[in-house]
């Protein structure tokens, strides 16, 4: 039997995922539609993750290495109480699809506050099965791929299962508690670990570059960021619509289910371009190409935070 390795089965995973995250954000089919328009091709940059579990972040980095994906640099956001990093596939190639996670900094909490998500984690996980998961994530390690049956059962849990909220709702107190010290760990938590964003490639897109799409996206009625992130000419350029407010259900006192207003999923655009050493010089690929820079910018991201951070939600079911 022929197995489906880790390239195969990321792209699997992209659009399994992809799939999803369209049946949640209207922006994104619109978008899917301008590309379409345009002419060009819908090249999935990246997705990104918020989550506050360790136990989540550490099963998502092991089943993003069968995907072919490997934890590779680290971020930090003080201001946004977050840490991240970013799982790539090795290699140069800076157009392969990365995810980008981010663990909710439990430590930077008050302890009261840190306490209610944690609880929150646990319900969870403990909700969670695994179980099979977990078996074909041993058994991709062991034999280097899967077959077709277990490649679509993997990127079907995958998407549909990790990337959820398994349990409860989540309490409003715990969502008033948490957005009082960080929108976007509110929003981490009202949402889950999915994909709080996915990212188009400017160029691939059809568009000589950010500035023409982003126009283009505010003429068909997008709401969008202030501004771009990275100057015309650096290694990494980025904006994003903001994230739509979304009813989300959540937990009362007396134990109802009630519903907060939060902003949970955007979408982002990025313009990559040539990387540079630390003194600056421009780096080439092995073929002599420019080698397109593959990471990401603190500086940038933090902003990019900024699409989708719920605010304090008021009681009764009124808004965040």
């Amino acid at each position: 039997m022929s197995l489906h390795p880790p390239a195969t089965l990321r792209r699997l995973f992209v659009e399994t995922a992809t799939r999803k995250f369209a049946r949640n954000v209207p922006d994104f089919v619109r978008l899917q539609k301008l590309v379409a328009d345009q002419g060009g091709s819908f090249l999935n940059d990246h997705g990104a993750i918020r989550t506050a579990d360790p136990a989540v972040q550490a099963l998502f980095v092991r089943a993003a290495r069968v995907l072919g994906l490997r934890r590779e640099l680290d971020y930090s956001f003080p201001p946004k109480k977050l840490v991240s990093f970013d799982l790539q596939a090795v290699g140069d190639d800076a157009h392969q699809f990365k995810i980008f996670l981010s663990q909710v900094d439990l430590d930077a909490y008050p302890a009261e506050v840190a306490a209610l998500i944690r609880e929150d984690c646990v319900e969870q996980f403990a909700a969670a099965d695994h179980g099979r998961f977990l078996a074909l994530i041993h058994k991709a390690e062991q034999a280097g791929g899967l077959g077709a049956a277990d490649a679509e059962a993997f990127a079907t849990h995958f998407a549909e299962q990790l990337m959820s909220r398994p349990g409860p709702p989540l309490k409003r107190a715990t969502l008033q508690a948490v957005a009082g010290v960080s929108g976007e760990a509110a929003s981490a938590l009202a949402l889950g670990p999915d994909f709080n964003h996915v990212t188009i490639d400017v160029r691939a897109a059809g568009f000589p570059g950010i500035e023409a799409m982003a126009a283009a996206m505010q003429a068909q009625g997008f709401r969008m960021l202030p501004a771009i992130q990275g100057a015309p000419g650096t290694k990494l350029r980025q904006t994003a619509t903001l994230a739509a407010t979304m009813d989300t259900p959540v937990r009362e006192a007396d134990g109802s289910t009630g519903t907060a207003q939060t902003e949970k999923q955007f979408v982002e655009i990025i313009e990559r371009a040539q990387a540079h050493d630390a003194d600056g010089v421009p780096l080439w690929a092995q073929d002599g190409q420019p080698l397109i820079f593959r990471n990401f910018l603190a500086a940038n991201a933090e902003k990019i935070f900024d699409a989708a951070s719920t605010k304090v939600a008021a009681a009764g079911g009124m808004g965040c």
